[in-house]
């Protein structure tokens, strides 16, 4: 039972700790939207692939609502940690963005929509929240909402490009893949035009220079998302990485060793 999700609610004072049944079904159709979006994020599908059941519901002040994910019908089970992946992601991804922690970079923009309308009113609609199952608990509130809030309101932005194999396309709603470079970012997403649907599935699995506009989320100097205007197959003995350039002129420091000759240049620099 350690899958179970539990849901509390306090409603505002004036409404002595109620909620109205339009403002309670908002809460928990966005954590739907947020628990579907994280299921498809870990199978890398288009549709979720659990349904959630109440086992247990409680007006006591805070509301209180318990959710047990189960496996859709005609779903192919990754394992027998399917339900558990799913669930684990989800916390995770909520606790970072409550602790101002780097979330994935898969978390889009649609996402954390659904991350920041959870915590849409609290202060006024209503006065707590909290998400939690057996190991963890996290608090909707002011914290959390000026976090998302800061994901989704201070990307930087500036025309790039960035080289990496190319994998993982989606074609369903919106056009996605994902280049893995050699360094930097783990993986970057890269959202493109329909027109360039023939020229992603005929480069799948090469290595290619993608450029666009790079986004970043603060403090980070890695892009997480690009959105595409141009793309090239690029032969991966020639792409750059900090690797190749390891001993391609191990003359260049004469009888110095690298450190001594890195020191010898700052004492002429000053």
């Amino acid at each position: 039972m350690s899958n179970l999700i539990k849901v509390q609610i306090e409603g505002s004072a004036d409404n002595h700790g109620h909620l109205t049944v339009a403002d309670f079904l908002e809460r928990i159709e966005e954590l739907l939207a947020a628990l579907n979006g994280i299921d498809c994020i870990v199978g890398q599908t288009s549709r979720p692939t659990l349904n959630y059941r109440i086992v247990d519901a409680r007006h006591s002040s805070p509301i209180s609502l318990t959710l047990e994910p189960v496996i859709k019908k005609n779903v192919i089970i990754e394992g027998t940690d399917h339900i558990e992946k799913r669930n684990n992601r989800f916390f995770h991804e909520l606790t970072a963005i409550r602790n101002a922690e780097p979330i994935s970079p898969e978390i889009d923009e649609l996402l954390l929509n659904h991350f920041r309308r959870l915590v849409e009113g609290v202060g006024t609609t209503f006065t707590t929240a909290r998400v939690s199952n057996t190991n963890v608990s996290v608090e909707l509130d002011q914290v959390f909402d000026t976090n998302v809030r800061r994901l989704l309101d201070e990307e930087d932005a500036s025309y790039g490009g960035e080289e990496g194999m190319l994998d993982a396309v989606n074609l369903h709603g919106r056009q996605t893949c994902w280049i893995y470079p050699k360094i930097g970012a783990k993986k970057i997403r890269c959202d493109f035009l329909p027109g360039m649907r023939d020229l992603i599935r005929e480069n799948l699995g090469k290595f290619v220079r993608i450029e666009g506009v790079k986004f970043f989320r603060p403090h980070s100097s890695y892009a997480f998302r690009i959105s595409v205007k141009d793309l090239e197959p690029i032969d991966e003995d020639f792409a750059v990485s900090l690797g190749r350039l390891k001993g391609v002129a191990p003359q260049s420091t004469g009888e110095l060793s690298a450190a001594e000759f890195v020191r010898k240049l700052r004492d002429e620099w000053e």
